[in-house]
């Protein structure tokens, strides 16, 4: 029900929210299906389905094959004396009858403890009726599959925010770069005028100097944008799990502008409610009352079923006269065990007194959180305004010193000095855009509000039904 709320709200209050660069959603989609921690998430995830797996089978019964073939020879004999005690009566016997009718030779027995040679084949079924145990073990492995579930989720929300970022991280390098590329031509040319204009005595040499100057801390500074965009493709092929080196496609496609009404409000209660680790907390709450029913169980008796049909004789023999059947009722009561059972209830109980309390100081910490990333978002968009502003402002100043110094009115210092602050508001502006929409995509990853975020959780919840 919750997420069904969480999309209605998606398309009412996001309908205008910034466009879905098609391109970027590729590269999430592949991010997902490649990153390699996303993958032991997975892993984790399908060993403790596996686990409740194994937890519910212990429901049905088992059944088994056993056969066993032994020769023996020694060990312990039992020693009967039968001649001795039947040879003088059939003696006497003989001399009443006046004729040797019964035979006086009879040796004493001894009869090994062990058969020289014995087999037993059988089929074995064990059935639990009424064992507690299971059932709280079912329960409490279930839980576990939630939390592993909930945690895959949320690393899944984690990386899709930091692929948007890395993305936006590396287009903000390429403009910079493409930036000092320009202002790297501009000042070269400055340059060779400077040249041209001091060998024509029109100059001093501090005119050449200064422009050899602001050449060099443009390459430098192009050069220092050159190595962040590297460590930013670098990072982005990362997190995709691709070669470092693999060239990045960029996007033609407009960027769009944050909704205005998302407010504060809304991201709160939309991260109050569909927040994974509230998920995490409140299936370890149940873990603890499982762990707790776990521990009570051993007070109640357990009734298990036994049943074997099989054979057994000294040769394989499988006719009437060698089967066998045997069925038993096993009853187990634990009446003490040194109160271990206690011990085990009272941990399980404060674990789930300090869960519940982390479950309080969670509820708080994201709405502090939610706070924070909103009004750090609210300040970026101001700040955007401020930057576009700035860099009109440069413009329009560098145009006025670039014709006054073209027509030699404006001096030198002028000119590069209005070209260096151009050069930093656009910038600025560059800068600033990107820090808006890495500010965006932390404040829609804090709410889970990112579209690509819910439509992978929705996707997830559908493969493990």
């Amino acid at each position: 029900m919750k997420f069904k709320v969480t999309i209605m709200l998606l398309f009412t209050l996001l309908a205008s929210i910034t466009a879905q660069d098609a391109v970027l959603e590729r590269y999430i989609k592949s991010g997902l299906e490649n990153n390699l921690a996303l993958k032991q998430k997975e892993f984790s995830l399908q060993k403790s389905i596996a686990s409740l797996d194994d937890a519910r089978g212990m429901f049905m019964p088992s059944v088994s094959i056993n056969a066993r073939y032994t020769r023996a020879g020694g060990g312990r004999t039992i020693d009967f004396p039968v001649g001795d005690l039947v040879n003088p009566i059939y003696g006497g016997l003989n001399q009443l009858l006046g004729s040797n009718v019964y035979p006086t030779d009879i040796a004493n027995e001894e009869i090994n403890f062990l058969r020289k040679k014995e087999h037993e084949t059988k089929i074995s079924l064990v059935q639990p009726i009424f064992q507690p145990q299971i059932y709280f073990n079912y329960k409490l492995n279930n839980n576990l599959v939630e939390i592993k579930k909930a945690e895959k989720e949320v690393y899944a929300r984690e990386l899709i925010a930091e692929i948007r970022k890395a993305y936006y991280n590396y287009r903000k390098t390429l403009q910079v770069v493409d930036l000092f590329h320009e202002t790297e031509e501009l000042l070269t040319e400055n340059l060779r005028v400077s040249k041209s204009l001091f060998n024509n005595d029109k100059v001093t040499k501090d005119v050449v100097y200064r422009a050899e100057a602001e050449l060099s801390d443009i390459i430098q500074r192009k050069s220092e944008a050159e190595k962040n965009q590297e460590l930013a493709r670098n990072y982005f092929n990362f997190l995709l799990n691709r070669s470092l080196d693999s060239t990045i496609e960029e996007s033609d496609e407009a960027d769009g502008e944050a909704n205005e009404e998302l407010t504060l409000g809304v991201v709160i209660k939309n991260a109050l409610n569909q927040r994974e680790e509230f998920k995490q907390v409140s299936s370890a709450i149940k873990v603890a009352d499982n762990t707790i029913g776990l521990a009570n169980s051993n007070n109640y008796p357990s009734l298990i079923l036994a049943a074997d049909y099989g054979f057994q004789g000294e040769e394989y023999n499988f006719d009437k006269e060698s089967d066998y059947w045997m069925a038993s009722l096993v009853l187990q009561w634990n009446l003490f065990n040194g109160f271990r059972d206690k011990a085990k209830t009272e941990q399980a109980q404060y674990e789930k007194q300090r869960l519940e309390a982390q479950q309080l100081e969670l509820q708080k910490r994201i709405v502090l959180q939610m706070t924070e990333s909103f009004r750090e978002f609210e300040l970026s968009r101001q700040s955007l305004s401020t930057a576009r502003l700035r860099e009109v402002s440069s413009e329009e100043a560098f145009k006025i010193i670039d014709r006054k110094f073209k027509e030699g009115i404006a001096s030198q210092i002028e000119f590069i000095d209005a070209r260096t602050s151009l050069t930093q508001s656009k910038v600025n502006r560059i800068v600033t855009e990107y820090e808006v929409k890495i500010k965006e995509t932390e404040m829609l990853k804090n709410s889970v509000l990112d579209p690509m975020a819910l439509s992978y959780n929705s996707e997830s919840k559908g493969e493990l039904k």
